[in-house]
């Protein structure tokens, strides 16, 4: 009796299927940081422009909030949630939420004047990764920093379109971020914090 084994067999035409796969178009959340709270807060802001523009780019308004669902994204405020008018804009009843993780990625959204600054303060669970990513709508820079109880750095300020800051406290305890407008003008934001 002759043996042979099919894990060879099998991997190579598992890897043969993804190589003759056809090219699928990228979904909106492909196209964003594979870090959750980056990427809630990019498509928050992708979304505001899209609920702006033109009723033809729907379909991308659309394709935006599932995605923005599929990551489980809430309102810290559920009293000035921009989603719900958002998905008001869209024909046709709306699609159910997606089920994810009980507790998502949570957003706010908020303004700053030009040369404004503003500090929140925000408590970590110990020993869990923290995540904290801002996204602006526009093309307008945002600055972004995250202090520990004390006052040191846990990040830095970056200055960016969009940023984030990631760690593990090593306990709980409550830190500041700190968002500033380094531009010219009034720049809406997106924070988001998990």
């Amino acid at each position: 009796m002759i043996r042979v084994s099919i894990l060879p067999w099998l991997g190579a035409a598992l890897l043969l299927a993804g190589c003759a796969r056809p090219q699928a178009a990228a979904a909106p959340g492909d196209i964003y940081a594979a870090e959750p709270t980056l990427a809630v807060a990019q498509l928050l802001a992708t979304a505001e422009t899209q609920a702006q523009g033109s009723p033809g780019d729907r379909p991308g308004l659309a394709a935006t909030l599932a995605a923005l669902d599929g990551l489980g994204a809430r309102p810290a405020d559920a009293g000035a949630d921009p989603v719900i008018g958002w998905r008001a804009q869209l024909p046709g009843p709306a699609a159910p939420p997606l089920r994810g993780r009980m507790l998502g990625p949570a957003y706010r959204r908020g303004m700053l004047e030009a040369g404004a600054s503003v500090t929140l303060d925000q408590l970590f669970d110990g020993g869990r990764q923290a995540r904290v990513a801002v996204a602006t709508a526009g093309a307008a820079p945002i600055g972004i920093a995250v202090l520990d109880g004390a006052g040191k750095p846990v990040c830095p300020m970056n200055r960016a379109r969009a940023g984030q800051c990631h760690w593990v406290p090593p306990f709980s305890a409550r830190h500041q971020i700190v968002l500033s407008n380094p531009g010219p003008a009034r720049s809406a934001y997106y924070l988001v914090i998990d």
